[in-house]
C-alpha cells in the first residue's frame, strides 16, 4: 500500500499557477510543483502520485455553502489566530459560485481514487483522505510563533520578503528531526531572488500542506484543533510540533489545545 500525503496551495483564480507537493511516508518530499494552472493539469499531476492511502491537505475552501461574507470556521480561527495575523480570507457563493476548484477537484478524485473528505481522522488512517488546511496558523502551531513568517509578497520591501521566506524554508528544514518528519532533499534552495518569487512562495506552502497531511495522519484530528464543521465549512490547523519518536494516538506527548468549535464528523 503506497502512503502518500499531498499538499495543494491552490490558486483561488483560474489564471494562476497553483502549488503541488507530495511526501512519502518517510517525510521525504517526492515532487514539487508550482506550475500547475488548469484543473486537469493539476488532476494530471494527482493521478501520478496519489497513493492508496494518505491525506490531501488543501489550501482552498472545500466547502463554502454560504451566500455572501464569511464562513462561520474563518470567524472562528480568525478570533483565535488574529493577534499572530493568521486570520484567513472569507470565502462564499459570491466569489465561487460552483463551490470552487477545490471542490470539483475534491469531486473528481471521488470518483477516480476514492477520495473521501472526513473529519474522524485517525492514527494510520488506511483511507485516502482530503482535508481544508491553511498555513499561517499552521506555522504559528508548528513553531511556536507569535506572528506568521512575512513572506507574501504585497507592499513589503523585496529585502525583507525574502529573508522572511529563508526563515519559513529554515523552519520547514528543521522538521527532518520531527514526529512525523520532513526531508525537503534539494528541491528548495535556500535563498532565492525575486525572479518568479509567487512560485517559491507558492511551493513552500504546498509543502506545508503536505506536511499538515501527514501530521493528521500520524497523530490523528483529536492532536488537531479543527474550527467549524462538513456542513459550514471548516479548516483543521495542526498542533504544536513533535520532537523524537513517541507513540501515535493518545500517547502524543502534549496537550492539544482546545480551541475551535466542536469537531462534526458526520
Amino acid at each position: 500500500m503506497a502512503v502518500r500525503f499531498v499538499g495543494l496551495d491552490l490558486a483561488w483564480s483560474e489564471r494562476n499557477p497553483s502549488g503541488c507537493a507530495v511526501l512519502d511516508e518517510s517525510g521525504t518530499l517526492l515532487d514539487l510543483r508550482a506550475d500547475l494552472v488548469s484543473d486537469e493539469a493539476i488532476l494530471g499531476w494527482l493521478d501520478r502520485w496519489l497513493g492508496t492511502s494518505g491525506v490531501i491537505g488543501i489550501d482552498m475552501p472545500t466547502i463554502v455553502p454560504n451566500e455572501a461574507g464569511m464562513r462561520p470556521c474563518e470567524s472562528a480561527l480568525g478570533a483565535a489566530f488574529r493577534r499572530a495575523h493568521a486570520a484567513p480570507h472569507p470565502a462564499n457563493r459570491r466569489r465561487f459560485p460552483d463551490g470552487g476548484r477545490a471542490r470539483r477537484i475534491i469531486d473528481r478524485l471521488a470518483g477516480s481514487h476514492g477520495v473521501v473528505e472526513r473529519l474522524d481522522v485517525q492514527p494510520g488512517d488506511t483511507r485516502l483522505i482530503a482535508l481544508e488546511v491553511f498555513p499561517h496558523p499552521a506555522h504559528v502551531r508548528l513553531f511556536a510563533r507569535d506572528r506568521i513568517f512575512a513572506y507574501k509578497k504585497k507592499q513589503r520591501p523585496w529585502e525583507t520578503v525574502l529573508d522572511a521566506w529563508s526563515a519559513y524554508r529554515a523552519a520547514l528544514a528543521s522538521l527532518e528531526h520531527a514526529d512525523p518528519p520532513l526531508h525537503l532533499g534539494s528541491f528548495v534552495p535556500e535563498r532565492v531572488t525575486a525572479h518568479k518569487y509567487k512560485r517559491w512562495d507558492d511551493a513552500l506552502d504546498a509543502i506545508t500542506c503536505a506536511y499538515v497531511a501527514s501530521y493528521v495522519r500520524r497523530w490523528g484530528i483529536a492532536a488537531c484543533a479543527c474550527f467549524g464543521d462538513l456542513e459550514n465549512g471548516y479548516i483543521v490547523v495542526p498542533g504544536a510540533a513533535v520532537w523524537g519518536t513517541k507513540e501515535a494516538g493518545n500517547a502524543a506527548p502534549w496537550q492539544p489545545q482546545k480551541t475551535g468549535r466542536p469537531i462534526n464528523h458526520s
